[in-house]
């Protein structure tokens, strides 16, 4: 017959205790909920409220997308609002759809993730690889005849690429040129796009 192992109340009286547990916690080098000392405040970058739902909603993207991308624009050298706009903009998603490959993002971002796209010869399934300049995203040949892409290339008409992306549909190519500028990217145009930097308090 199994025997019960008596449980403790912890010193606080807050949290039963096992007992096993008493060994690992008298071998804390910090007190219980302090780990590794005092922690440094770590940096955060921000959108107002008002430019942050116009951007999540032109890309489509979850808060957390949007928070990744701007650490990674905030710890770039240089303008972070430019820097922002690049991780942005070069993303694969968003290029597909600018190059007229997908009628949305979400569209396009449907197609990568069914490896509808490579990149300079290699498979992309991720939309938020980046694109660098140079690179040229082209249409697997055996998914050019398929929905949706065939019928967003149909409606595609010639002029409506960024002046970054040079677009050949009867190749099924689009080419990113150079970095895109905000005042190039339709969504974010009008923006202030000012990227706050803030540090937040430590526990």
């Amino acid at each position: 017959m199994a025997v019960r192992t008596t449980v403790r109340p912890s010193p606080e009286d807050v949290v039963p205790l096992h007992p096993a547990h008493g060994y690992r916690l008298r071998r804390q080098r910090h007190p219980v909920g302090v780990r590794g000392g005092p922690r440094r405040a770590p940096r955060g970058y921000r959108l107002d409220d008002a430019e942050r739902h116009r951007v999540r909603a032109g890309y489509e993207l979850r808060e957390r997308q949007l928070a990744r991308a701007l650490t990674a624009a905030g710890r770039q050298p240089g303008d972070a609002a430019e820097n922002l706009v690049g991780q942005l903009e070069q993303r694969m998603d968003a290029l597909v759809h600018r190059a007229g490959f997908a009628r949305s993002i979400d569209e396009a971002r449907g197609l990568v993730a069914h490896n509808t796209f490579t990149v300079d010869g290699g498979k992309v399934n991720r939309s938020s690889y980046l694109v660098r300049p140079g690179q040229t995203i082209r249409v697997r040949p055996e998914r050019r005849c398929r929905a949706p892409v065939a019928v967003a290339v149909a409606g595609y008409a010639e002029g409506d690429a960024p002046p970054y992306l040079e677009v050949r549909p009867e190749r099924f190519t689009a080419t990113l040129t150079r970095e895109p500028q905000r005042q190039e990217v339709p969504v974010l145009r009008d923006l202030p796009l000012a990227v706050h930097e803030e540090r937040r308090t430590g526990s």
